[in-house]
C-alpha cells in the first residue's frame, strides 16, 4: 500500500504541475493556458501528492 501511495502522490504532483505551470501561463499551447481554474486545480493537485508521498514515511516512523 505505501507503495501505490508513492506512485499516486508521485503522479499527483507531476501533473499538478503541469496543471498549474498551463494555468499561469508558463506553459503555452493548449485551452488550459492562462485559466485560473487550471492554476487552483494544479495547487491543489500537487498539495495533495506532497501529502499522499508524505505520509507514509511519517507512518513508519512512528511504528519504529
Amino acid at each position: 500500500m505505501t507503495l501505490a501511495r508513492r506512485v499516486l502522490g508521485g503522479l499527483l504532483v507531476v501533473t499538478g504541475g503541469v496543471w498549474l505551470g498551463q494555468g499561469l501561463d508558463l506553459i503555452h499551447g493548449s485551452s488550459m493556458t492562462g485559466s485560473t481554474f487550471w492554476a487552483v486545480a494544479g495547487a491543489v493537485c500537487v498539495v495533495a501528492g506532497l501529502a499522499l508521498l508524505g505520509w507514509p514515511w511519517r507512518q513508519a516512523d512512528e511504528q519504529q
